[in-house]
């Protein structure tokens, strides 16, 4: 084990023996890609504006990709390399919990992967292949991950989107989005004994998108085609409903477990219910307005 674990830090010290200030912040930018706050822009701008179905198939995968990894951290409890007098750390503050398997790569390759299978072009795999890639060798480069954990995110992403698809198809060829909800149940049993921030916001958030998505399907149905002027509105009014959401709640709250699973629980709902309900209601008095003033 200790000649495993010199081999992966003598990887991460020859990545770094080419660090420079342009690659430093060169690879702080690519690590992004691989962090929550790139996949809720994608991923709103999927699901309000673009493909709706798709939009549900893809936020399956990814948040559910996202509760695995923090299980398999939490049984395997590899340590971070953060803090060996070898390696040069960058970037620390998204290294939150144990080391493997490495979160931005798998959560990088279930979304890239997802948008690969649905669309199928060439092209796009290319581009995918090379972000997932880079992704994992900016974990590498900024010294938060070795390249076993890179390698086994990769592994993990790749079971993981076929089975999470596997799952999705099947409930949407049953008709019945109540079967999707159904998950929900053992990853809040899974709470019990994984009382950590980042599993309790991760079951709150797949929490609140499951019973989001079953309430939307049932009874709002919301039509996401519209002009770019309407495309914008619908992404300004529900970033920012997300980001006082995540600002404000956490302030009312305060720090806590269950804080944190209320508060991406409403994420999730924000998402996939309140944010289309307000979409309806904005461009409903929109017409009912145009109405008026075409009869005056």
């Amino acid at each position: 084990m200790d000649a495993l674990q010199n081999a992966m830090i003598e990887i991460i010290v020859f990545i770094q023996s080419f660090s420079s200030p342009f690659l430093d912040g060169f690879f702080q930018l690519v690590t992004m890609i691989g962090e929550d706050m790139f996949f809720i822009l994608m991923a709103a701008l999927v699901y309000w504006c673009i493909n709706k179905e798709f939009g549900y198939k893809l936020c399956f995968a990814y948040l559910t990709s996202g509760v695995i990894n923090t299980i398999i951290k939490e049984i395997m409890k590899v340590p971070r390399l953060i803090g060996h007098p070898k390696i040069r750390s960058l970037r620390v503050e998204t290294a939150t919990g144990y080391s493997f398997p490495s979160g931005h790569t798998q959560q990088t390759t279930v979304f890239w992967l997802s948008i690969i299978l649905e669309i199928r072009k060439r092209w796009l795999l290319l581009i995918g292949s090379v972000l997932i890639l880079m992704v994992g060798l900016s974990r590498l480069y900024l010294g938060v991950h070795t390249l076993m954990d890179v390698v086994g995110a990769i592994l993990v992403g790749l079971a993981w989107i076929y089975i999470s698809n596997a799952i999705f198809d099947w409930s949407k060829r049953a008709g019945k989005p109540e079967l999707l909800a159904v998950f929900a149940v053992p990853m809040l049993i899974v709470m019990y004994f994984f009382p950590t921030a980042t599993y309790y916001k991760a079951a709150g958030t797949i929490t609140g998108f499951l019973l989001g998505y079953v309430i939307e399907y049932r009874y709002i149905k919301f039509n996401v085609e519209g002009s770019i002027i309407r495309q914008a509105v619908k992404m300004a009014v529900g970033l920012a409903g997300l980001l006082a959401i995540k600002t404000f709640v956490k302030i009312l709250l305060q720090e806590a477990l269950f804080s944190d699973f209320f508060r991406y629980g409403l994420m999730g709902l924000w998402m996939t219910v309140i944010a289309p309900l307000l979409f309806n209601f904005i461009f409903q008095e929109s017409k009912i307005k145009k109405d008026h003033t075409m009869q005056a």
